[in-house]
């Protein structure tokens, strides 16, 4: 089943862990930046700290699954020390509770996991290492009190695993300018009881911690999308998506990670995976919308992720989806499947159009390029499009589907010269939840019809044959003398394909003509340039 996981044992991004026993303090990962029991204790010296938790729990009367996040942040701001985030859910039912509020910590120790939490409006809160008979720490052992307005917790965790370090050091940057320290508690054996709305019933299941600390912070970097995954095979992930400030997820280590928990032995550390949204949902109430499902994808491991519910977002201290997800795929070809839990910090919108071609008010002729832009692009969604035209703005007719690329070439279907028309882009995602349309606010005509050769600068020009397949055109001068420094044929988006110079008075009457050999059919814009920077413009249709 890991065949293909281990055999890439000789590559950089596999990590042979010391032979070290784990299961007890002290206990220093060989090759990385962090020792036990101190790294779990608080780091006053890092701007910001923080200690998660998720747990999968069934309760042992109703067979219920609670999910619920713990989180505790050491980020000292108007008096306080920080906050704790406590979210607590029915997976059956989908009911979910979240709650924030500010805190301060009485205990906070620094060498070893000590966390009393004098919750503001609340209770004291506790995340202790559990001690024995002789009052000494029990190596990765934890006790957990927690309430908030609609239950509480109050568990005991065992490790089962040694911590998964990311990135082999537990020191990474993270982002454009942030770096952290980071490592992970993959599987712990969870036992305790759960209170949901009065109800109290003893629990069992699995528990997840996350450990950071540095200046990378959640509430004002980049935004990202995070991942945990525990598998029945007995392999664990840990997986980082962060977008930067253009919405796009740079293919490096800065902005994508996972590590991987192989076994008691290997960790492996990546950033070539490939991770692709299949659906997104938008909250109950529609005010936002989330990615919901993801196809993960590295070696022989291929998942799909899927969260269970869409309406599990925290609102304070900033807004940020977290909820339960289940886990199901392959690892060499073996079914696997699994839990998890997933943090998204990045919201999505509508995919947003701007035809660039053709222009309202501009023309056609023989087979052209329909082009647009697609205005707020974006990493983490990608688009498809439907393009449409009407010949009367109300009744649509298909010109391409379901297509990836922003332009898709055109022969007109046929109409008429003289037919006003109108184009329609619709951009979706894969799902097609997030849907945008963009039609033309006014038409385009077909032939020569919305040539203008007595434009409004008062110059009169006829520009003929138009529309023409000859190689040269004639460009005649009516009226008063004036000063020309070029005649130039452009294309729509402005570069110069041609170009006659000048640099004389043209007479009244005069004919000059511009070479157009080789210049494909379409429509173009002769641009006669003044001496004095006077600049008039006329359209050119040219077939072939």
């Amino acid at each position: 089943m890991r065949t293909s996981l281990l055999a890439l044992a000789a590559f950089f991004c596999v990590l042979k862990v010391s032979a070290q026993a784990w299961n007890q303090y002290p206990y220093e990962p060989a090759g990385t930046a962090l020792t036990f029991p101190a790294d779990e204790g608080h780091h006053p010296g890092e701007p910001v700290e923080w200690w998660y938790t998720i747990g999968h729990v069934t309760g042992d009367v109703t067979g219920t699954e609670y999910t619920y996040m713990l989180t505790y942040f050491y980020y000292p701001t108007l008096g306080l020390d920080g906050f704790r985030i406590f979210n607590l859910a029915d997976d059956d039912t989908g009911e979910f509770h979240a709650e924030t509020k500010a805190t301060n910590y009485p205990t906070l120790s620094q060498d070893h996991l000590e966390i009393v939490a004098s919750v503001l409006l609340g209770g004291t809160e506790r995340w202790v290492t559990a001690r024995d008979g002789e009052n000494e720490l029990i190596p990765f052992n934890y006790h957990i009190e927690a309430t908030q307005a609609f239950g509480s917790i109050n568990m005991d965790y065992v490790a089962l695993k040694r911590p998964l370090i990311l990135d082999t050091t537990g020191y990474f940057n993270q982002g454009a300018s942030s770096y952290t320290y980071y490592y992970s508690q993959t599987m712990l054996d969870a036992q305790g009881t759960i209170t949901l709305n009065g109800v109290t019933e003893t629990v069992t299941g699995t528990a997840w911690i996350d450990r950071q600390w540095g200046n990378f912070n959640p509430s004002t970097g980049e935004q990202y999308e995070w991942f945990c995954v525990q598998l029945d095979n007995g392999m664990d992930m840990n997986i980082w998506n962060v977008f930067d400030t253009q919405n796009q997820i740079p293919d490096t280590s800065t902005y994508r990670l996972t590590s991987i928990y192989v076994d008691g032995d290997t960790d492996i550390n990546t950033h070539d995976f490939t991770f692709h949204r299949t659906a997104y949902a938008y909250l109950p109430d529609s005010s936002r919308a989330y990615s919901q499902q993801w196809h993960f994808v590295y070696d022989d491991i291929d998942l799909v992720i899927t969260t269970l519910h869409n309406n599990s977002e925290v609102q304070l201290p900033f807004r940020f989806y977290e909820g339960t997800t289940t886990v199901a795929g392959t690892v060499g070809g073996v079914p696997v499947t699994g839990v998890g839990f997933a943090e998204l910090l990045h919201p999505y919108e509508v995919p947003q159009m701007q035809l660039t071609h053709p222009m309202a008010g501009g023309g056609w002729l023989g087979t052209e390029t329909i082009s647009w832009d697609l205005l707020n692009p974006d990493g983490g969604r990608e688009v498809y499009y439907d393009v449409e035209y009407s010949l009367d703005s109300t009744t649509f007719n298909p010109i391409a589907s379901n297509i990836t690329e922003t332009s898709v070439e055109w022969d007109g279907d046929a109409i008429a010269y003289g037919t006003d028309c109108w184009i329609r882009v619709t951009g979706y995602s894969i799902d097609r939840t997030l849907t945008g349309t963009h039609v033309m606010s006014a038409p385009f005509t077909f032939g020569h019809v919305g040539i203008d050769d007595t434009a409004n600068d008062g110059l009169q020009v006829t520009i003929h044959p138009n529309p023409t397949s000859n190689d040269r055109v004639n460009v005649r001068f009516d009226g008063a003398v004036r000063d020309f420094s070029s005649i130039g044929l452009h294309d729509m988006g402005g570069r110069l394909l041609a170009e006659r110079r000048i640099d004389r008075a043209v007479l009244p009457g005069e004919t000059l003509q511009l070479n157009v050999e080789g210049i494909p059919a379409g429509m173009y814009l002769i641009m006669m340039r003044g001496i004095g920077r006077e600049t008039v413009v006329r359209k050119l249709f040219i077939t072939r």
